[in-house]
């Protein structure tokens, strides 16, 4: 009972002090996201460009290794410098939640003095361990160390769907890694905070943590889960009674429908600006607290002198007039862009792609039964894939090796057409053969259906495969008006560079500095790094954006409000309703809902 209540009130404690963390915490987002991330992401791009490479892709680094050494070192770099950075956001961040807890008022000054001393003390070391303890503590997740610098660090969704597909050795040896690093992240949870605000060696900060946190795992995790539950409880309640008003205003009093959604919007933005605070500093205040409970929260470090200790001073005229000018522009301009938002068209309508030729389990990926009976439920493409084969054929198959669908295990390029041929493939309790491309083609021709054909590369491949390929079907694909996507970048941008007339993507597995520079005509991007702000730049390019693979109502519509021009998906039907119903003017409630889930 002791324990709970020390808990709540802890957590009570954390909520009720949460406006003390603002100016720091938003400064630091802020320097973040309008200076050093632009600075960084153009910083690359300009390396990259002067190597003459478009791209970081799996096809590029091998050639930055072997052919630019200079692009490696300065891509090396700017790594140590994103490492370096987000140790110095962390610092800064510590060091603030720190002096708070010690009741002792610090300016931005010397707030930014400490944690400029601690990068002197840094070591390669220290880097390392730091890296390593933020992937441990990611298992928290909303109370981790939110870094913008490293907040597109996210596990894809096909990956997760690969680890619960069925696995069970797979989904219980990631539950117990799962288990194993929140434990560690446990006993290691104050090796960096010793080492910062108490200068502490690295191995002696190490010991000190795992000896401090024996015996007290349950008393720390504990901790994380209140607090955790406490800020998403609250914004849980916050966001429900906003929408609920809204919906309300929508329902009973429509003229007004649209001044209190630009009020509800303001609400909104508040909340999840204190969201961002709280999610930020958590894991600083749990970290903090602990060790002012336990007794070893250190005295003030030397840097910090007394005489150099603020006082509060009265507020002047000309210093009100300047908050009230400045507080005025600023409500303003959150005005008229929640106006423009709210007031603007948000809803477009994407192409229909169905994911390796199958709708809803309907048949077996990749096969004419599938390319048949999916047809009927006349998605504008259906994507399929294709392999070369031993004999330097094409042959429509996923999977690198055919052992998960046929139980033969060998690849694709290890067997001529006809013997992939004589291969029965089973999945969703039906199967059928192997088909060539050739047939494919040939099936789709007769339906009427148009190809999103995605040509899969694999390191046994004949060097003249593009050549082939493009001799072989170039009439057809541009009679049938068929499209291609590809992971490899150097064959996407190859492809297009020998013809010009194909429509050519480039698959993208995750969105880290936007859009590359490529004569492609669109990008395919797995959807859970997807926002608008990569939309909105390939458009400006002239790009085209498929989102890969959203399979629920919610996500397919956030990916429409997003503007992407198709959605690859292996619920057809169900992106068929969701279009269908989706492509009338959502309501004020609608957009507010995909301004909460797409922030960011």
């Amino acid at each position: 009972m002791r324990y709970l209540k020390n808990s709540l009130v802890n957590t009570f404690d954390f909520l009720k002090g949460s406006i003390s963390y603002f100016r720091d915490v938003l400064l630091m987002h802020g320097f973040m996201l309008f200076v050093l991330i632009p600075s960084l992401a153009s910083l690359t791009k300009f390396i990259l460009k002067r190597g003459n490479i478009n791209y970081l892709s799996s096809d590029t680094i091998p050639i930055i290794l072997v052919k630019h050494p200079m692009v490696l070192v300065s891509l090396l770099l700017v790594l140590l410098l994103i490492l370096i950075a987000t140790y110095f956001e962390f610092t800064f961040l510590l060091l603030s939640v720190f002096f708070i807890k010690k009741r002792k008022k610090i300016t931005l000054k010397q707030l930014l003095k400490g944690s400029f001393a601690q990068l002197k003390k840094i070591r390669f070391s220290t880097i390392l361990f730091f890296l390593f303890y933020f992937l441990l503590i990611l298992p928290f997740s909303g109370l981790s160390f939110n870094s913008d610098l490293l907040s597109k660090i996210k596990i894809p969704a096909f990956i997760l769907d690969f680890i619960f597909a069925n696995r069970v050795i797979v989904i219980a040896s990631v539950l117990i890694g799962y288990l194993i690093l929140i434990y560690l992240s446990i006993r290691l949870i104050f090796g960096l905070p010793e080492m910062i605000l108490r200068d502490m060696p690295f191995q002696k900060a190490i010991k000190a943590s795992w000896e401090r946190t024996k015996l007290h795992f349950f008393k720390i995790l504990g901790q994380f889960i209140f607090i955790g539950g406490g800020v998403l409880l609250l914004s849980t309640l916050a966001y429900s009674v906003i929408f609920g008003l809204q919906s309300a205003v929508e329902h009973f009093f429509p003229e007004y429908a649209f001044f209190s959604a630009v009020i509800a919007m303001s609400f909104l933005q508040f909340i999840l600006l204190l969201n961002t605070v709280l999610s930020t500093v958590g894991i600083f205040y749990i970290t903090v607290d602990y060790m002012d409970d336990e007794g070893f929260l250190p005295n003030l470090p030397d840097w910090f002198a007394s005489h150099e200790e603020i006082h509060a001073k009265a507020w002047s005229v000309p210093k009100i007039t300047g908050f009230a000018v400045v507080t005025v522009f600023f409500g303003l301009g959150v005005g008229v862009y929640n106006s423009n938002y709210l007031s603007n068209p948000s809803v477009s309508k994407p192409l229909t792609i169905s994911h390796r030729g199958v709708d809803a389990q309907n048949g077996v990926q990749n096969t004419l039964y599938a390319l048949k009976k999916t047809s009927k439920e006349f998605p504008d493409y259906i994507e399929m894939d294709i392999q070369e084969t031993k004999d330097k054929q094409f042959v429509v198959m996923h999977d690198f090796n055919l052992k998960n669908l046929t139980g033969v295990n060998k690849r694709p390029n290890e067997l001529t057409l006809a013997e992939l041929e004589e291969l029965t493939v089973k999945e969703n309790h039906l199967e059928a053969k192997i088909c060539s491309f050739d047939d494919y083609l040939l099936e789709a021709k007769k339906m009427n259906q148009k190809l999103l054909i995605e040509i899969k590369t694999t390191p046994q491949d004949s060097k003249e495969l593009i050549d082939r390929f493009i001799q072989k079907y170039r009439e057809t694909i541009l009679t049938e008006k068929h499209i291609i996507h590809t992971l490899s970048f150097d064959t996407a941008t190859t492809l297009k560079q020998k013809e010009p007339d194909f429509y050519v993507g480039y698959i993208l597995p995750f969105n880290i500095i936007g859009p590359p520079i490529s004569d492609v005509d669109f990008f395919t991007m797995e959807y859970t790094t997807l926002n608008r702000n990569f939309i909105n730049a390939a458009h400006n390019d002239k790009k085209k954006v498929y989102a890969w693979t959203p399979n629920d109502e919610d996500t397919m519509t956030r990916m429409m409000f997003y503007g992407v021009d198709g959605i690859i998906t292996d619920e057809l039907k169900l992106l068929n309703q969701t279009v269908k119903t989706d492509l009338e003017e959502p309501t004020y409630s609608d957009k507010l809902l995909h301004f909460v889930i797409g922030i960011g």
